[in-house]
């Protein structure tokens, strides 16, 4: 199964002045979370659909795994720039 990736507005903002390398980092990294969102890092026990993965050196991603509609939807983006 695939899943398919949606930026909340507040992640959208987030981006704005991303350095390119590490933009292609995260994207790199949401593929490979559309592919396997579960391999990923849980933040609350209680609700394991809210997962964390680590994009290269650069960051971290938050998203809301969404098994219904087959949706990553990312909330946040957090990196150290």
């Amino acid at each position: 199964m695939s899943f398919r990736v949606e930026l909340h507005k507040t992640a959208l903002a987030q981006l704005q002045g991303f350095p390119e390398h590490a933009f292609d980092e995260l994207i790199r990294c949401l593929a490979d979370v559309c592919e396997k969102p579960w391999d990923t890092m849980g933040v609350r026990p209680a609700e394991p659909e809210f997962r964390q993965a680590i994009f290269g050196i650069y960051g971290l991603v938050s998203f809301y795994v969404d098994d219904l509609t087959d949706v990553i939807r990312v909330y946040d983006v957090t990196w150290i720039g």
